[in-house]
């Protein structure tokens, strides 16, 4: 299938862990993601959560694609509606919204789902790595800085987790690779644009900002969970509300993977497609 939108790219998904390039300018023609949980399409838009308590959703590309050799993946989201209570520990709070969503890398399968409210849709989920971009503090227990911060999440193999400290019990590991706290509100009615990179050893997030990276962490992912045959995995986007909620809105998504000497040439055509869409 194919998407027009200034420049476009085709969808090429045969096999167990395929070359992928693939654009939804929007989400009108979704052929090809499994929605899970509360996931659905509204306005040719991918809401991941309405702006309800205690939802939980999951959208995934339903074939796997080769991660390992390198990628360039971008999109746009916009958090909305936020309501519901605020945490009293987190005096400053940036909203009372809640919970956030997460770019996932997993092996699990096209239909994995985590656990609502401050699992974030992903809580649970084994053989992944999560981007969270998470709009509520979860202090103390969780160890978060604040209610607006990206992080980067994997026990490899091991069930996900989103706190970043580890557990009190020694069950887990602290499951957190990097963590950021962007200058502006993630959830304040904005569309935001994230572009992450990868190639073997470092991963790249950038938000809002798409010439300087607000996160880079040196992560295998070859190494660190089980790829199907070395090299496949699901991708895809979770979210979830709790006692707090908003709605979480993929706008449009595009990806392409790469042998690593082409990243940096991918990274900037991804760059002239988000610069595209802002106009």
């Amino acid at each position: 299938m194919k998407f027009m939108i200034g420049l476009t790219l085709a969808v090429v998904l045969a096999g167990t862990a395929a070359a992928a390039s693939f654009t939804f300018a929007d989400f009108s023609n979704p052929s090809g993601i499994n929605l899970v949980g509360d996931a659905a399409l509204t306005a040719n838009r991918l809401r991941l959560t309405p702006a309800l308590e205690n939802q939980v959703g999951a959208a995934w590309l339903n074939n796997r694609v080769n991660v390992q050799g390198g990628f360039v993946t971008s999109f746009q989201f916009q958090i909305t509606d936020r309501g519901g209570y605020k945490p009293d520990w987190e005096p400053n709070v940036f909203n009372d919204g809640a919970d956030g969503l997460t770019f996932v890398i997993q092996n699990a399968g096209p239909m994995a789902l985590g656990l609502y409210a401050s699992g974030i849709g992903y809580y649970g989920i084994p053989r992944s790595l999560a981007i969270e971009f998470d709009t509520w503090n979860n202090k103390p227990s969780y160890c978060e800085p604040n209610g607006n911060h990206i992080a980067v999440q994997s026990l490899g193999n091991a069930e996900n987790h989103p706190e970043h400290c580890p557990d009190a019990d020694g069950a887990f590991l602290n499951p957190t690779l990097g963590i950021a706290l962007p200058s502006k509100d993630m959830s304040n009615g904005a569309i935001y644009d994230v572009m992450i990179t990868y190639q073997p050893g470092l991963l790249k997030i950038f938000f809002d900002n798409m010439a300087l990276p607000i996160l880079s962490v040196n992560v295998d992912l070859g190494s660190l969970f089980t790829l199907e045959n070395g090299t496949g995995a699901f991708i895809g986007f979770t979210s979830s509300t709790g006692g707090a909620w908003e709605n979480h809105d993929i706008v449009n998504w595009s990806y392409t993977n790469v042998p690593e000497p082409g990243t940096f040439f991918m990274a900037g055509a991804a760059l002239l497609f988000v610069l595209c869409r802002r106009r």
